[in-house]
């Protein structure tokens, strides 16, 4: 024990002690060995962030991917989970390195990390802030990020950050939409489920950004727990995960739209590994409550319309390819939802309802 990097969060690790070093490469070497993880979510990484060459962070996961890499190259079957069909390795380490979030994705072994750029657009455009669908646009295409890097001329990693608007830091992200009564503590009030339908559009856009996305648990049932954001308040009150919402009307349709929206993520590759653009045009888009992103790999293009206003809206849009686009939510149950005959670069407009969203896809 002792300092090294930051004490966020009591006494650290020091790690420029070699037996450290040694003993974190061979936890992970055991889980690897014996669990047999797909790779590791690295908590609260500042506290041993020294840089790109330093001892720490960086040290480790590029100790660990060379450790995968060696006993790929020695044709162990343990690891050929982790050898991808061009390959390369397919390794997660995520880091929790919120103070850098750029600087760990280009200059370590990492293949994703957390980000609240996400989090905190989304926070912010619940309750109307100005430019809060512009930021949450950018967050949304992971506006900046690399997606792959090739280090030392042959370890190609792909990068990609986690898209999230809950996590167990923060209040459930329903509470933007209003807080019931603090019922004697102010530690127990929770958000108003009755607005369940204002988070769908956020739910859409997370679940089909790029990058990872991440469900915190309970948020497919609509959890609603308020949580403060310093204190012992955040930790030291138990708020257990309350599956009776798995049954109750507005449970049940949450879950059904994020079971639906993992369906189309798996069926679609461009909402996987695809490129991104978002459709930053405030009179258009922003202003009205709307948020318009692309992703498209090779001749597949799938355009994501988010309304987070409170009635219907009318998207000008110019497709770059002809013909018919098939509404992934809901178009397989109503035809009149899809879209035919459509020219390319000429303008359509696109009904988008409320607090919701469409998904248009081609090829």
């Amino acid at each position: 024990m002792g300092s090294f990097a930051k004490d966020l969060f009591g006494v650290s690790t020091d790690w420029s002690q070699a037996l450290v070093q040694d003993f974190f490469l061979s936890v992970n070497h055991h889980w690897l060995e014996v669990f047999h993880v797909d790779g590791f979510r690295y908590d609260c990484v500042p506290n041993y962030w020294d840089g790109a060459t330093g001892t720490g962070y960086s040290a480790l996961a590029y100790a660990t991917y060379q450790l995968v890499k060696g006993r790929l190259a020695a044709n162990d079957p343990a690891y050929e989970r982790f050898r991808r069909a061009d390959g390369q390795l397919n390794l997660i380490q995520c880091a929790e390195q919120l103070e850098d979030v750029e600087g760990v994705l280009r200059s370590t072994y990492s293949s994703s990390t957390w980000q609240n750029r996400t989090l905190g657009a989304a926070r912010q455009a619940a309750v109307g802030a100005p430019g809060a669908l512009t930021a949450l646009g950018f967050a949304l295409a992971a506006d900046g990020l690399p997606t792959e890097i090739t280090y030392n001329g042959n370890d190609m990693i792909a990068k990609a950050p986690l898209q999230y608007t809950e996590t167990y830091d923060h209040a459930r992200f329903i509470c933007q939409y209003g807080l019931g009564e603090a019922d004697g503590s102010e530690l127990l009030r929770e958000g108003d489920r009755r607005q369940w339908f204002k988070v769908q559009p956020y739910l859409i856009g997370t679940l089909l950004a790029r990058g990872v996305p991440l469900l915190w648990q309970g948020q497919e049932l609509m959890e609603n727990y308020w949580l403060p954001e310093q204190g012992r308040g955040r930790v030291a009150l138990l708020r257990p995960m309350r599956w009776q919402y798995f049954y109750d009307d507005i449970g049940r349709a949450t879950l059904k739209l994020v079971r639906r929206l993992l369906r189309v993520r798996r069926s679609r590759a461009e909402l996987r590994a695809g490129e991104v653009y978002f459709f930053n045009d405030p009179q258009r888009y922003q202003n009205r409550g709307l948020l318009l992103f692309a992703r498209w790999q090779g001749t597949s293009y799938t355009l994501v319309a988010l309304n987070m206003s409170d009635r219907e809206q009318w998207a000008p849009f110019w497709f770059p390819i002809g013909g018919t686009y098939t509404e992934q939510l809901h178009g397989s149950g109503d035809p009149s939802l899809n879209l035919t005959g459509i020219t390319s670069l000429q303008e359509t407009l696109l009904p988008v309802p409320a607090n919701y969203g469409r998904v248009w896809s081609i090829g």
